[in-house]
C-alpha cells in the first residue's frame, strides 16, 4: 500500500475512534442538579434529554408556580453543566483533529 494512502487510512481510523468515544460519552454521561432549596432534582443525559426528576414530598402544596420555578432552576443548572461539558469536549475534539490532520501533513 502506498505510504500516503496508509497515512490517510490511519488518520480516518483515528478520527472515527475519536467520534466513537464521544458518542459513547454522550450515551453514558449524566448531569444532575437541584434547585437552591434542594427540593427538586433533575437528571439530563449526555444528549441533554430529561431522564429523571424528583420533587420533594409536600412541595406540590406550595402551588404549580413554585414547583415550576424550582424545576426550571434545577433544569437550568443541569443544562449549564451539560453545556460546559460539551464545550470542553468540542475544544478537546478540535485540538485532536488538528493534531491528527497535522500528523498527515508532516508525513507528506
Amino acid at each position: 500500500m502506498h505510504p500516503e494512502v496508509a497515512a490517510v487510512l490511519r488518520q480516518a481510523q483515528q478520527l472515527q475512534s475519536l467520534m466513537d468515544d464521544q458518542l459513547h460519552k454522550m450515551n453514558s454521561q449524566t448531569f444532575t442538579a437541584t434547585d437552591e432549596a434542594k427540593t427538586v432534582e433533575v437528571t439530563l443525559n449526555g444528549h441533554q434529554h430529561l431522564t429523571g426528576a424528583f420533587i420533594e414530598d409536600g412541595l406540590l402544596r406550595l402551588g404549580a408556580e413554585t414547583v415550576q420555578q424550582r424545576l426550571n432552576e434545577a433544569l437550568q443548572k443541569a443544562t449549564e453543566a451539560a453545556s460546559a461539558s460539551m464545550e470542553a469536549d468540542r475544544e478537546r475534539i478540535d485540538a485532536a483533529v488538528v493534531e491528527i490532520t497535522s500528523d498527515t501533513k508532516d508525513q507528506g
